[in-house]
């Protein structure tokens, strides 16, 4: 995972937000996520931000350390990233 990276949402996923959770759906494969408020911020932002500016934030917004909000998002990126549900841009240029 290149850490520099911006991502996009894919287009065919389904979200709905039942406020406590949000909820993605994959057509395609018919598998459902849940995110929390941790995967929430994740999820909203890695479109405008990268990886490490998500970290900062979700630091800033749990009142983490920078280790651990690190982890977390990594390891989420990650996941999303592996299951489909987000996309490297081609170009992350400014």
């Amino acid at each position: 995972m290149e850490l520099h990276h911006k991502y996009e949402q894919n287009p065919d996923i389904i979200e709905t937000d039942l406020e406590e959770e949000l909820i993605l759906l994959d057509p395609k494969s018919q598998e459902m996520f849940s995110l929390n408020d941790t995967g929430r911020i994740v999820w909203n932002e890695l479109s405008s931000s990268t990886v490490p500016e998500v970290v900062s934030l979700v630091k800033t917004t749990f009142d983490i350390s920078k280790e651990i909000a690190e982890r977390d998002v990594t390891e989420l990126v990650s996941n999303l990233s592996e299951a489909g549900l987000i996309i490297p841009r081609a170009n992350t240029n400014g």
